[in-house]
């Protein structure tokens, strides 16, 4: 298994791209810009892109979505619950006039896949599991490649968590969704939606916010 991290857009969003060496099967996981980069690089390697998975619909994690499902035919894989945002508006309305900037720019085919619990993936002899992690938008999730590894969006960073001061954001309903995270048996890599990479077990012992959502 090969994972590549770029770190895309205005914002710098982590975006993952994920294949199998042996089959070239993949998956991206949240393209939020740099679709030409992306594209070259899908195409370089000959992956064949089976899955575009978004760990929610905020405009820096898809902004790429349409080029890539269009150039590919990957499935948009996704929560019904951040339709709302598919459109641009509520993702980029709190934004002023950079995000009415980008919503000029936008670009979002919808989802050919929902995602709930019981959602299983595979792709490269590799399976993908989602977690629901509602706080930061109502459709975060959190991603699980095999058994270690977990793309956790905006719901959990590196001693730190995603905001929730945005339509759709809630904090209690955040820290639930810590605590969840914190309640995994076991310890896994942790590859956010933003910043430094971590593990499940660091954040268990350095993440105020995690403690937070324990201690609640």
């Amino acid at each position: 298994m090969q994972i590549k991290q770029y770190v895309v857009g205005d914002v710098s969003t982590n975006c993952y791209l994920v294949y199998d060496e042996t089959t070239l099967e993949g998956a991206i996981v949240d393209p939020g810009d740099a679709a030409d980069r992306l594209l070259a690089d899908i195409t370089s390697a000959n992956i064949k892109l089976k899955y575009i998975l978004l760990t929610h619909a905020h405009f820096d994690h898809i902004m790429a979505v349409g080029a890539i499902h269009r150039e590919t035919g990957a499935k948009v894989v996704v929560s019904k619950d951040d339709a709302y945002l598919f459109d641009g508006t509520a993702s980029l309305s709190p934004f002023g006039a950079y995000g009415r900037q980008m919503l000029r720019k936008f670009d979002f085919p919808g989802a050919d896949i929902w995602i709930t619990e019981d959602l299983e993936l595979t792709f490269g002899g590799m399976t993908v599991t989602f977690y629901r992690t509602p706080g930061h938008t109502p459709g975060s999730c959190v991603i699980q490649l095999g058994d270690h590894i977990l793309f956790t969006g905006d719901t959990l960073f590196c001693r730190n968590c995603g905001r929730t001061d945005l339509p759709g954001g809630d904090w209690n309903t955040m820290l639930q969704s810590l605590k969840k995270l914190h309640d995994l048996p076991g310890d896994y890599q942790v590859l956010p939606g933003h910043d430094a990479l971590s593990t499940l077990e660091q954040e268990r012992r350095e993440n105020p916010y995690m403690r937070q959502a324990v201690e609640s």
